[in-house]
Formats: C-alpha cells, structure tokens, sequence
C-alpha cells in the first residue's frame, strides 16, 4: 500500500504529481521488480520456497530503509512493515510457500477493517494521518465544515474498498493461477493501484471542497 499521507490539501503550494512519475517510478522498480526478479531466478533453479523467503526479505528490508529515511513513524508503514515481517518469519517456520502468499491477503482484510471501520469514528483515518502533519494549513472554520470531513470519509472509504479489491482478486488467483501468475499480478497490481489511488488523494479534496 502507497503512503497516503502525501494528499493534495487546501493551501498546498505542492505540484500535483502524474500518473505516470506515481506508478513508474524508483519505488515501483525496489518494491515491485526487484522481488519479481528475484522470485523468478530462483523459481526456474526450482528453489520456490528461497525465492519467496528472500524476496520477502527484500521487501521488509525496503519498508524498515523507508521509515529509517523519512525519520518519522508512518503508521501505515510500520503496519506494512510488521505484517510482511510475519508473514516472512511464518514462511521460514512453516517451509511452506503457501504461508508467504496468504499472508498479503489476511494483510489486506485486516487494511479495509482498519479504514472502514475509522468511518465509524469522529475522525477517518485519512482524516487523522492528515492532521497529524498538516493540520496548520487548515483554519478551524473550515474543519468544522461538512465539507471537510465528507471528503475524508470519501477517501478513507476509497482506499478501504481498494483493499478489499486487492483481497478478491489475490484470493482468486491463488485457487486459480499457477504460483507464479498469481505473484506476478498480486504484486504489480498493489503497486499500481495503490499509486493511482494516490494520485486521485491529491487532486479530489481541492476540486470538493471548491466543487459549486
């Protein structure tokens, strides 16, 4: 899941970003690619179980160097980064790849519980990561508007559905797809769709609030 800290807020002098510079870019090559690559070399030396335990380690290493870099507790990161560490250390005990590949569905189930269910709070969790960074750029007036908070829910809302699409589809793949079909598209798919869904935290709050 992208960081959905970074949204386009009322009074940001930031550049909204495109699509393309979203998707394609450094990130997409460490986090997607690269665990691909690896998958893959060692899937055709018939070393399944290595492949997925050392991709996987790639991958939490790139979430641990992330959170060192932004000095700063991302929670959404930090939830990433425990849950792919389980789902790793389960791998190793266990010697079965079927743990590894569960493990982003129960991660994406767990996603869309924690964002859905922040609907039912004061505060959505877009809402609350928001504040927790921005909130200055916010007069008290204007977050004390319907306006203001519906486009929060609106968000939190979008990105609780997109983990449960993500959770259908991998869950589809994995009784359906040979192993590495369904790791190929189960990882570009959540990097892809998670940037996009960024891009569209950028632009939706501006163009709602100031919607006629």
């Amino acid at each position: 899941m992208a960081n959905s800290e970074n949204l386009n807020l009322e009074g940001s002098n930031h550049q909204k970003p495109s699509v393309l510079s979203n998707i394609f870019n450094r990130e997409f090559m460490v986090s997607a690619i690269v665990p691909l690559l690896i998958f893959y070399i060692f899937r055709y030396l018939r070393m399944t179980l290595g492949g997925i335990i050392l991709s996987g380690c790639w991958c939490v290493c790139v979430v641990v160097i992330k959170l060192i870099r932004e000095h700063k507790v991302n929670v959404l990161a930090l939830l990433a980064g425990i849950f792919s560490a389980i789902g790793l250390v389960g791998t190793i005990i266990s010697q079965s790849p079927t743990f590894y590949l569960i493990s982003p569905i129960v991660i994406d189930i767990l996603y869309a519980l924690i964002f859905c269910g922040s609907l039912f709070t004061p505060r959505p969790l877009i809402q609350v990561i928001v504040e927790d960074s921005h909130l200055g750029l916010f007069s008290e007036d204007f977050r004390s508007t319907r306006k203001y908070k519906s486009a929060w829910q609106i968000l939190t809302a979008a990105w609780g559905v997109l983990n449960i699409t993500q959770a259908l589809l991998r869950m589809i793949l994995l009784h359906s797809a040979p192993v590495e079909v369904y790791y190929t598209i189960s990882t570009v798919y959540s990097n892809i769709s998670s940037p996009l869904l960024l891009v569209f935290s950028y632009v939706f709050p501006k163009w709602y609030w100031h919607r006629k």
